[in-house]
């Protein structure tokens, strides 16, 4: 058994590497410092080279609200060409499990479902701030229902919640809690009177700590039941809840403002993880721990 790790340099993909060699699973991979993924030649030589019995797809930039929202054309063109060179050069090595890393972004905005299923894709439009990042997910796991049905294959989509941990992305682009992480961080370094909260505080979502996320992920790329899983804690937390665990494990003395004028994405988003549980993952971390750990990195780090 061989790990191929797409895009080994991000969040998920570091600890993906290290997941794998604690668990003594020979691994490799790749990131676009030395492998053009949107060059369809480069990938085929990269994966024949390598001959994994396993690929995990991490391979994409993606970002939060304000990124989708400034670059929605460029990251769906770049996307979904890195997502179907790997996928080709997936197909003509013979590897027969796959891992695409999904989204929850792809949920419909309106569903009579609630939570979110994993039946419930594709039965509503997605949010439109979230259709660069949704679009391309929503192909890629019908691309890889389509391989196990033509070809026997055991290709899995992971629909991720909300990931975060120590060396997620900081400052504008980075995912809300990176994004609030760097608030805090600068509040109490600068003591500054405010943080500022984008939205009313109301929304709600899923967030899962990195390394239970990948554990999670594990399982599904190894599962023989399900072709497409939600990988999520199955509990929501608000984000007035999060920015005052923030406060808590910041020690910041200031107030917060939320910002009705700045958006918000979706309203709520809770999400089942009754697949995920039934193949027999269970969390290893409860939140205010996670919160904790990832705040003292991006202390450290910023």
């Amino acid at each position: 058994m061989k790990y191929y790790i797409a895009g080994n340099r991000g969040l998920v993909g570091r600890n993906y590497m290290a997941f794998c060699e604690d668990s003594g699973i020979e691994v490799v991979g790749g990131n676009t410092s030395n492998i053009d993924y949107s060059n369809n030649e480069q990938t085929v030589s990269e994966l024949e080279r390598h001959n994994p019995t396993h690929l995990v797809i991490n391979a994409a930039t993606i970002g939060g609200l304000q990124e989708d929202m400034d670059r929605g054309f460029e990251l769906m063109l770049l996307n979904l060409n890195i997502q179907n060179n790997l996928f080709d050069a997936a197909h003509r090595c013979g590897v027969k499990r796959v891992l695409l890393q999904g989204s929850t972004c792809s949920f419909p905005l309106h569903s009579e479902t609630i939570p979110y299923t994993e039946e419930t894709l594709m039965v509503g439009e997605p949010h439109p701030t979230y259709l660069p990042t949704a679009m391309p997910k929503i192909m890629g796991m019908y691309q890889c229902r389509a391989s196990n049905e033509r070809n026997g294959t055991a290709w899995r989509t992971a629909i991720d919640c909300n990931m975060f941990g120590p060396g997620d992305r900081v400052g504008l682009h980075a995912h809300v809690i990176g994004a609030l992480m760097s608030k805090f961080v600068n509040a109490v370094r600068n003591n500054e009177s405010t943080v500022e909260i984008w939205g009313d505080g109301t929304q709600s979502r899923d967030f899962m700590y990195i390394e239970d996320a990948v554990a999670a992920q594990d399982i599904v790329l190894n599962n023989d039941k399900y072709d497409t899983v939600n990988v999520a804690s199955g509990t929501e937390i608000t984000i007035r809840e999060i920015a005052e665990l923030m406060i808590k494990v910041s020690g910041y003395k200031g107030t917060l403002w939320f910002n009705t004028d700045r958006p918000q994405g979706i309203k709520n988003r809770p999400v089942s993880n009754e697949k995920l549980k039934e193949l027999g993952w269970k969390p290893k971390y409860s939140i205010e721990d996670a919160f904790a750990k990832t705040y003292e990195w991006y202390n450290d780090n910023i």
